[in-house]
């Protein structure tokens, strides 16, 4: 019966009528909603995902898919987040960077200091510091406060571990969040990165495979990066700081 909801959901938008010819009892009823609602949801996102094929550079559809977020991935997720110490401190205090960096004040601080190579990122890709659409507000979801938290510190990730924010970089930082929480929209990402570079630049899958290569070991052998208060770093020496999270130093992956 599974099979067929979700079937009917992804190629017809909807639950087939014969199936609607008895009454189910409530709680199969509900169970049958709930499972017709995340089918759907799940092809309107496969579908909104698909569009980073013509157009990679527009992030929104990761963020679409509300029912999504109560798949089982997510859970998995979740508990992996929790198992570690720090990173479970964070969760529970809900901690977050009281308003946004000042790039101009951490570009005055020493050129090996975290925070001026964080200010330098930003400047040199002409990145935003808020580029993610907002968010929802509720503070006692989990998932919605590490999606806050990453939005805060994806570009810190970037730098600490030596991924440019270009697609390679992207794909390879996708497969270090897999490698240490689950994080099961990095997974989609990745699939779409493999999707993309097959219909549209075969030549690189090479270039895919080393990243994501580097991603996933390096996201094995560091520490929880999503447990860190960055914010208490960035006159740290960069160097310092990779060696104090086991993250493993640069190498010439990327173009």
């Amino acid at each position: 019966m599974n099979y067929r909801i979700l079937r009917d959901a992804y190629f017809k938008g909807g639950i087939a009528p014969e199936m609607m010819t008895s009454t189910p009892r409530s709680g199969q009823w509900r169970q049958l909603k709930k499972s017709s609602l995340m089918a759907k949801d799940i092809a309107l996102m496969l579908g909104r995902f698909s569009k980073l094929i013509v157009n990679p550079s527009d992030i929104s559809p990761i963020f679409k898919g509300q029912s999504f977020l109560n798949h089982k991935s997510f859970k998995i997720s979740l508990e992996s987040f929790r198992a570690d110490s720090a990173t479970a401190q964070l969760l529970q205090t809900r901690y977050l960077a009281p308003q946004a960096y000042n790039l101009d004040t951490l570009l005055t601080l020493p050129p090996e200091t975290l925070g001026h190579a964080f200010a330098s990122h930003m400047k040199h890709y002409a990145l935003e510091q808020v580029f993610y659409p907002p968010l929802e507000t509720t503070e006692n979801d989990e998932i919605a406060y590490w999606r806050k938290r990453a939005r805060q510190t994806h570009d810190i990730h970037h730098v600490v571990l030596g991924f440019p924010a270009i697609d390679a970089g992207e794909m390879a930082i996708s497969a270090f969040y897999l490698a240490q929480h689950n994080v099961p929209l990095s997974a989609l990402l990745l699939g779409f990165g493999f999707l993309y570079t097959i219909l549209r630049e075969p030549e690189r899958i090479d270039e895919l495979m080393r990243s994501i290569q580097r991603g996933w070991t390096a996201g094995k052998q560091a520490d929880k990066l999503m447990g860190v208060k960055w914010e208490e770093l960035w006159e740290v020496p960069l160097e310092e700081v990779r060696q104090r999270l086991n993250v493993p130093a640069p190498t010439g992956v990327f173009p």
